[in-house]
């Protein structure tokens, strides 16, 4: 199975790599937090996978 990254450093293992997946849903998950504050907490959630291309 491919392996896809979000944040990679040249010179750095792939151990310390962030993978994409986790860092789409730790993003959407952040977003969801602020957009809740305006009752728009899914749509936050969304955004935040989507910024990833997914």
């Amino acid at each position: 199975m491919t392996e896809f990254y979000a944040h990679s450093v040249e010179g750095k293992p792939k151990s310390e790599w962030q993978g994409l997946e986790g860092h789409l849903v730790g993003t959407a998950e952040l977003a969801a937090q602020f957009a809740a504050e305006f009752g728009c907490g899914e749509w936050g959630y969304l955004v935040g996978l989507w910024h990833g291309g997914i």
